[in-house]
């Protein structure tokens, strides 16, 4: 498979590495998979990110709890920090953010253990998630929170397809503007598959695996 590092527009320093393919997601198929592994992982990357992310809402929304969702946690951890610098007119200014991460029990759902609760209900939560697609997780996560009480601000992701998710605004550092090519389809209504064209790989949050 072809793949070709893209740079963000106003941002060199933030880079995805965009592959051509049949994709075949839990809930989608796509014609590119976005790889965010450096963003995720490496911490020049993943503090660029942060910093991006956290001026969509160090002066518009308070936020007490980030839930990072797909492995955002190094991301997470930088955000909080840039949202509760010293600023007079951040409206987080000086706050301990909790950086959370919710489980999936036996039967798939997402769910908060005890210790963590707490940090999150009455709070204002800010969902932090990889990719939003489909939506399907991050209203899987929205309705989460709400469930044990919190208030969700914000999504923030690294690439959306979507400009909102449950009436909830989400911010994008990506979005398909940037990836030429990029289409997602509901597995039954793929072109691609209609076409007899085969999967190249199944790929979920964590990569994707060659067929």
């Amino acid at each position: 498979m072809e793949s070709v590092q893209m740079k963000h527009p106003f941002n060199p320093k933030m880079v995805v590495t965009v592959f051509n393919g049949h994709f075949a997601t839990r809930h989608s198929h796509n014609t590119r998979y976005i790889d965010i592994t450096r963003m995720k992982h490496e911490h020049t990357m993943a503090r660029e990110a942060a910093i991006a992310l956290s001026q969509r809402y160090t002066y518009e929304k308070g936020v007490d709890t980030i839930v990072c969702l797909d492995g955002s946690e190094v991301i997470g951890a930088f955000l909080a920090r840039h949202l509760s610098q010293n600023d007079r007119f951040n409206l987080n200014e000086g706050k301990n953010i909790n950086v959370v991460t919710p489980e999936y029990d036996s039967n798939g759902q997402l769910i908060f253990r005890d210790n963590l609760a707490p940090m999150v209900t009455g709070k204002d939560v800010l969902i932090l998630i990889s990719t939003v697609n489909s939506g399907k997780t991050s209203a899987r996560c929205l309705e989460c929170v709400q469930y044990y009480g919190g208030r969700v601000q914000g999504i923030a992701a690294v690439f959306s397809c979507l400009e909102e998710v449950g009436g909830i605004p989400v911010y994008s550092l990506f979005t398909p503007d940037e990836i030429p090519g990029y289409e997602t389809y509901a597995p039954k209504q793929c072109p691609m598959c209609q076409r007899g064209e085969k999967i190249d790989a199944l790929a979920n949050s964590y990569g994707f695996s060659r067929l």
